[in-house]
């Protein structure tokens, strides 16, 4: 970890920690959201029951993702001195390639096979460790860019469940990345996990704002990147690499569900299902985390 920088916040007297929490979890939370809630008008000011997404969702968590890297690293992280340092790059390509789908232009809004594409090209640029192969870099994109945009399908009818599963994942991914030794990408995650859990309630108490497609790909881009993280760091140690696969993919679970049978509102065994697929995505996803988090201490204990 670097050494705090006093021009940030003037307080020589505060541990390296309390500085590390503030600056790489909190801060980059704090400018996501206010970037997601930037265009108040659309969703605070209306009149009428409709649902509004903000244009800059799909931006939110990809800006978290740079200035937490940019806070830890500095300049140095803007050219890629190490190769973790391209999870800000996929942030910010994914985030510039889905911004069509999330502007009010001829293409559909919140299109999943635009953000599919995005993710696609996104993903690219993702070269680490022990993955560098081609064959592992499309393996990537072949699973990563369909499921994004199937994720951000299912946002469209079970936007509640959708964003609850990925706040789950990326929770247990930020412990995950924690327990295996990755302090500087579990704060990163950290970071992430409190804006999707903060953007939930948000969604919750405000039945305008609708978070979108654009806003759950990027999400799960960065998660599936950050499992592809984990893999190649970490993917030899206590934590199997089918771990760090089965965090990352626990949205599977709605993904399969049939969409089109499952109106709006909900009822019967549509919303039986959701629940029952909501539950089996986060109880995977927390049982991974826990599971890594004990053979972790099981390997240190040896």
């Amino acid at each position: 970890m670097r050494p705090e920088s006093p021009s940030v916040w003037c307080a020589a007297e505060r541990s390296p920690m309390e500085l590390s929490l503030a600056q790489t979890v909190l801060l980059p939370a704090i400018g996501a959201l206010a970037l997601l809630l930037l265009p108040r008008g659309p969703w605070c000011m209306q009149r009428t029951p409709a649902q509004v997404t903000p244009w800059t969702a799909c931006c939110a968590l990809p800006l978290a993702v740079l200035l937490a890297i940019f806070l830890m690293e500095g300049t140095q992280a803007l050219v890629l001195t190490q190769r973790w340092h391209a999870l800000w790059l996929v942030a910010v390509v994914f985030a510039g390639a889905a911004l069509p789908a999330a502007l009010p232009l001829h293409l559909p809004r919140n299109s999943p096979t635009v953000l599919a594409a995005a993710a696609a090209v996104a993903l690219l640029m993702l070269r680490l460790p022990n993955l560098d192969s081609w064959g592992a870099r499309l393996l990537l994109i072949a699973v990563g860019a369909p499921f994004a945009g199937r994720f951000a399908a299912v946002v469209a009818r079970m936007p509640r469940a959708s964003t609850l599963v990925l706040a789950t994942s990326m929770g247990s991914m930020a412990l995950t990345l924690l327990a295996a030794g990755s302090l500087k990408v579990g704060l990163i995650a950290t970071s992430l996990t409190l804006v999707l859990w903060a953007a939930m309630f948000m969604a919750l108490r405000v039945p305008t704002l609708l978070l979108g497609g654009a806003f759950a790909a990027s999400g799960i881009v960065i998660l599936v990147s950050l499992a592809w993280y984990g893999a190649a760091y970490h993917g030899g140690g206590a934590i199997h690499r089918m771990g760090w696969a089965a965090i990352a993919c626990s949205g599977a679970f709605l993904c399969g569900l049939p969409l089109h049978t499952y109106g709006l509102p909900y009822r019967g065994r549509g919303r039986g299902a959701i629940i029952v697929a909501s539950i089996a995505a986060c109880v995977v996803s927390v049982a991974t985390a826990i599971h890594a988090l004990l053979a972790t201490a099981a390997a240190s204990a040896e």
